[in-house]
């Protein structure tokens, strides 16, 4: 049985707005369906979302520099 991820669960597993989700379904990052009113995230579209984009935050931590005074 596939599982299924809704919107808000998406937002709080990456720690995002649900507009963020959102605005990554319209853009076309992440594979959604449209149930009604709602869109349903399947858990391999939402691993294969992780793989493609999820660097992206780290990438821009590291590049981080810390001044001293």
């Amino acid at each position: 049985m596939r599982e299924f991820f809704s919107v808000p669960e998406v937002a709080r597993l990456l720690k995002i707005s649900r507009s963020s989700v959102l605005y990554n379904i319209k853009a076309g990052k992440l594979k959604a369906a449209r149930v009604g009113k709602i869109y349903i995230i399947s858990k391999e579209d939402f691993g294969d979302f992780l793989k493609t984009h999820g660097n992206k935050k780290k990438a821009v931590k590291q590049n981080q520099t810390t001044l001293e005074f």
